[in-house]
């Protein structure tokens, strides 16, 4: 059963575009420890504003991180919180992630806020504010897989091209890119902000994006969407803004992005471009098309065989692209595809052929994208984020790529009880293709219902298709149960949204350990 974003941010203010954040406001943080609430306090504390944040759990990066900035956290276990709260008036700000008011309405750090008159907003619309606040174009990237990867990469790009703009990424960024490294934020010297724009709950309502890129459309979230028509609608409200006063690229090879387009064509987005590197969408009904090239292990070229008139215009670094095998630096099909989307994104906001065409080839990701936790002695383990079946497939057909011959045992923290109840037999069928499946304990995020489905379900589900699968428990007994068997010649990748990085780091630790 889905449910209507104004249960999922019960009591928030509504959604509005970015305004400027004032000097000295004072900020309180709900949740500061989930990547979005980082990212905003990160910004509002570079742009002064008197910041502090509530998080019962923080992790020891995310802890250092605000340490280091001047951020003051409390917990329920730290009295001085409450002289926190009590420091909140009617002109203070509260920020809230929705995964808290999806099902803590009544949290007491909401409570305490509400007790305040303090106005009571999404982190998202803090990050909104913020990008105001720089001024300069508001550049988007969103899409149901990719949008990390891809907004990392955007901003890498226009770095390359002499554009130091400012960032939220939803995933740890690296030294170049971070502010600090390991961070999801840059804090840059130059007017302009790139943002990762999520569709959960409303999430990407906030940003009235001038450039805006969508990867794909798929069906995600099922508490909030019965299907991918109606993602696709929530997509095509989004992209209204840039559809009709900036620059929108679609992806129209997937399938969702071909009906989002189709339909923004019906109601007049004059400003929408198309592209693709899938045979089955010709040159003539997209403005790019780009063939792509296996280079081996998992590794991709693309050439851009076509570019329309209007796409040209709307993007001139992509003239000087034309017709040059461009090599692209992460592994995979879908990055191959996420590329040409990433440099036509970039040529839009200004970015030149060459520092697109550098990012294209040399750009390391984001943290927690296929990254490599350990390699030696030939047992490789690799932490992804990855949690739908459409992102398992194009993750373990890269990993097969890239490690050909090698035995490849998939350890998955499935991400909410609700999205593995609704896709439980597409994700059986998808865990299935590994050599052999550990599922971790289910993570509830926005999850009211925690029985209606089990990480033994699905073992049992994967198990029946045929792939030997087991549930071991919670994210470090399975990594307890998993470490026995790790056998020179095995590939272990870790996916989930949730603590599946702590598996994947516990992982690390044994087997060094051991060797």
């Amino acid at each position: 059963m889905t449910r209507p974003i104004s249960e999922i941010a019960a009591g928030l203010e509504p959604s509005r575009g970015g305004v400027p954040l004032r000097p000295g406001l004072r900020l309180h943080i709900i949740g500061v420890g989930g990547t979005a609430a980082l990212a905003a306090a990160l910004h509002a504390k570079a742009l002064g504003l008197q910041v502090s944040g509530y998080d019962q759990a923080l992790a020891g990066e995310t802890a250092a991180i605000l340490r280091n900035a001047g951020i003051p956290v409390g917990s329920s276990a730290s009295p001085e919180l409450l002289q926190v709260c009590a420091a909140l008036n009617a002109d203070s700000v509260v920020a809230i992630s929705k995964a808290i008011t999806s099902t803590q309405p009544n949290h007491p750090e909401v409570l305490l806020a509400r007790e305040a008159g303090a106005h009571a907003v999404s982190v998202q619309q803090v990050i909104a504010d913020a990008a105001a606040t720089r001024g300069g174009l508001l550049i988007g990237v969103a899409g149901t897989h990719g949008k990390t990867t891809s907004t990392g990469w955007v901003l890498d790009a226009l770095m390359r091209s002499g554009i130091d703009l400012s960032a939220f990424v939803g995933g740890p960024l690296g030294e170049e890119l971070g502010t600090p490294t390991g961070a999801p934020v840059r804090i840059g010297s130059s007017p302009g902000f790139v943002v990762e724009a999520d569709e959960y709950g409303g999430n990407f309502d906030v940003y009235n994006a001038d450039r805006a890129l969508i990867l794909n459309v798929d069906w995600d979230h099922p508490d909030i969407f019965a299907d991918r028509q109606a993602a696709v609608a929530t997509f095509a409200q989004w992209v209204s803004y840039p559809a009709k006063s900036g620059v929108v690229f679609i992806n129209a090879g997937d399938q969702g992005g071909a009906e989002l387009a189709a339909l923004l064509a019906t109601v007049g987005g004059g400003n929408c471009y198309t592209f693709s590197t899938s045979a089955s969408a010709g040159a003539e009904v997209v403005d790019l098309a780009a063939e792509v090239t296996p280079r081996g292990e998992g590794s991709f070229a693309i050439t851009i065989k076509h570019l329309s008139d209007r796409a040209a215009t709307a993007a001139p670094a992509l003239r000087e692209l034309l017709q040059h095998p461009l090599p692209i630096g992460l592994l995979g099909a879908h990055n191959a595809s996420n590329a040409l989307g990433v440099a036509a994104l970039a040529a839009s906001a200004g970015g030149s052929a060459d520092g697109i065409a550098r990012s294209l080839a040399t750009f390391g990701g984001v943290g927690r994208r296929m990254e490599v936790r350990y390699d030696r002695g030939a047992i490789t383990v690799l932490d992804d984020y990855g949690h739908h079946p459409t992102a398992i497939d194009a993750t373990m057909e890269t990993v097969r790529q890239r490690y050909p011959g090698r035995t490849l045992v998939l350890a998955i923290e499935p991400l909410t009880y609700h999205r593995t109840a609704a896709l439980l037999e597409g994700l059986a069928q998808s865990c299935s293709s590994a050599d052999r499946v550990v599922v971790a304990e289910i993570f509830a995020v926005r999850d009211l219902d925690t029985t209606s489905v089990s990480a033994a379900d699905l073992a049992e589900r994967i198990a029946a298709i045929g792939t030997p699968a087991t549930a071991p428990g919670t994210v470090l007994e399975t990594a307890a149960a998993l470490l026995p068997s790790i056998t020179p010649g095995t590939v272990v990748l870790v996916m989930g949204g949730g603590r599946s990085t702590e598996l994947a780091a516990a992982l690390a630790r044994g087997l060094t350990a051991a060797s």
